[in-house]
């Protein structure tokens, strides 16, 4: 295990990806979101996933430099052709669009369709709030979580993000999987060797694993109610986009040469235009206050709003450095 600080990761990651054809902007808001998630803790959607992102470029499923377009559909809607690039641009340029009609509508949200995987949905929920609005985000992903009551994976970890502003301190920010964990954290713990709960995932034959090696499928987070986000996240996300759905998406550790064509849909919010506008902001603020007053369970120090935790790890590792460990930061110094 090494620590790197988080600008010699990002001018390793714009490195990496400049020398495999993507423009200077797009390779930046590829190492900002990268790194954004390394900050936050979110190691399982951090650099760790560059090589992969690096071989399907070399296969030809991931175009460089793609010629996305927007089409508006509505006055607070339009749909953004991502052109097989990356996701996490499609996904920026997405939030930006919504942002836009959001300034004129009230609200905004845009459908993605010819993409791929995204990374950290919190990146783009964290742009809205910077512009002063609510951020939404949700993206599907191939099957791997088994559905309620099934024994078979149908649906993917299918995640939503929701990014709140407030008047001070850290913004409110829910970002999670429809799955009792991402798979990225999985995929963590085989680089790592070490064991899961048997609560996260199940074997090929669908009994409960500790061993990350044999996990095959994942679990829905508390039972019926993930797996009906999952679902409902594959509609507004795939169906609504004129994409595929649960096992019809192409896998994403498996063809490495067939393009994946992922949704996502991502919108924006100006709480401006709602009855609470003028005391929004200090409301949000005065509920984080609150929950920090609640009383705690043993052992522990304070109750924390969504994203706190998150946030915390953020300044932690921008002052100390982001720990990377030894088999990824050899995979990136092979790269570069």
């Amino acid at each position: 295990m090494r620590t790197v600080m988080a600008d010699e990761l990002r001018l390793l990651v714009r490195g990496i990806l400049g020398n495999r054809g993507l423009i200077e902007r797009d390779a930046g808001i590829m190492a900002e979101c990268l790194v954004h998630a390394n900050l936050r803790g979110t190691d399982s959607h951090g650099v760790m996933r560059l090589p992969h992102y690096v071989h399907r470029l070399d296969k030809g499923s991931i175009n460089p430099r793609p010629n996305m377009r927007v089409t508006r559909t509505g006055p607070a809607t339009a749909t953004l052709d991502g052109d097989h690039g990356f996701g996490h641009v499609a996904n920026w340029d997405a939030m930006g669009v919504a942002l836009d009609l959001a300034r004129e509508a009230g609200i905004g949200f845009i459908g993605v369709n010819h993409s791929n995987h995204c990374g950290a949905l919190s990146f783009f929920a964290h742009r809205a709030v910077e512009a002063g609005m609510i951020g939404i985000a949700f993206t599907q992903t191939d099957k791997g979580v088994v559905p309620f009551g099934g024994r078979v994976p149908f649906c993917g970890t299918n995640p939503l993000c929701f990014g709140i502003p407030t008047l001070s301190g850290p913004p409110i920010v829910l970002d999670m999987a429809t799955s009792t964990v991402a798979g990225g954290s999985i995929y963590k713990a085989r680089l790592e060797n070490r064991p899961i709960p048997p609560t996260w995932a199940l074997d090929a034959d669908g009994n409960p694993t500790t061993d990350p090696h044999k996990a095959a499928y994942w679990t829905p987070a508390a039972g019926a109610k993930g797996y009906g986000l999952g679902v409902i996240i594959d509609v507004l996300t795939g169906i609504l986009s004129g994409g595929a759905f649960g096992p019809h998406i192409p896998i994403m550790y498996g063809d490495l040469d067939r393009k994946r064509d992922l949704c996502h849909l991502v919108g924006a919010v100006d709480y401006r235009r709602f009855a609470g506008a003028d005391g929004f902001l200090d409301q949000v603020r005065t509920m984080v206050k609150d929950l920090h007053e609640q009383p705690t369970a043993e052992g522990v120090e304070r109750v924390l709003a969504p994203g706190e935790p998150e946030h915390m790890k953020a300044v932690e590792r921008s002052a100390n450095g982001i720990p990377i460990d030894d088999s990824t930061w050899e995979e990136l110094a092979a790269l570069s």
